[in-house]
């Protein structure tokens, strides 16, 4: 079995730009199998709606470090790869998905469609092998990554971003 990671940030969220991204620069294979968002804003906002996309990448400036956690502590540690929040210096190359999202705080009175967004099954914004075992998942070989970018004009509170994925040599 490959080592499995993850990588989170609880980013302010900031229009047109990166929310996490994490790049391969190395001859690991890095396979991303969950993407997720969750609502972290426990103080009162104003709801506002925006675009993501889940991208692949070339490149990315590091803003603010992320340092992903082994989900075995044996595992090796990732010597190639790197992960960023909030960053805005990325060059995408392909999307995989788009998709809306309601910014809102969790709350367990007077529930709507957004404060679901902060239980795990609604978070989880990309799946891409969704537990099929004849379907990929992101796989990032030497020179490519992944992100989660706030494409839109939302700007409202703090989320969480999270991406799952494996370390493997082929």
């Amino acid at each position: 079995m490959a080592s499995t990671w993850t990588a989170q940030a609880s980013v302010a969220s900031v229009a047109t730009r990166t929310m996490l991204s994490l790049l391969n620069s190395g001859a690991r294979v890095i396979r991303v199998y969950r993407y997720c968002i969750f609502n972290t804003q426990t103080g009162a906002i104003a709801a506002a709606l925006s675009t993501f996309s889940i991208r692949r990448i070339t490149s990315h400036t590091v803003a603010t470090a992320v340092t992903p956690v082994k989900h075995d502590t044996d595992s090796a540690a990732l010597d190639t790869v790197t992960c960023s929040a909030n960053t805005a210096v990325i060059v995408a190359t392909d999307t995989f998905r788009k998709f809306m999202w309601l910014f809102e705080e969790a709350t367990t009175t007077g529930v709507t469609q957004a404060n679901w967004e902060v239980l795990i099954p609604v978070g989880i914004v990309y799946f891409p092998t969704g537990g099929d075992a004849n379907l990929e998942p992101i796989t990032c070989r030497n020179g490519y990554g992944t992100d989660i970018y706030n494409s839109g004009a939302g700007a409202v509170g703090t989320q969480e971003y999270e991406m799952t994925f494996t370390d493997a040599a082929s």
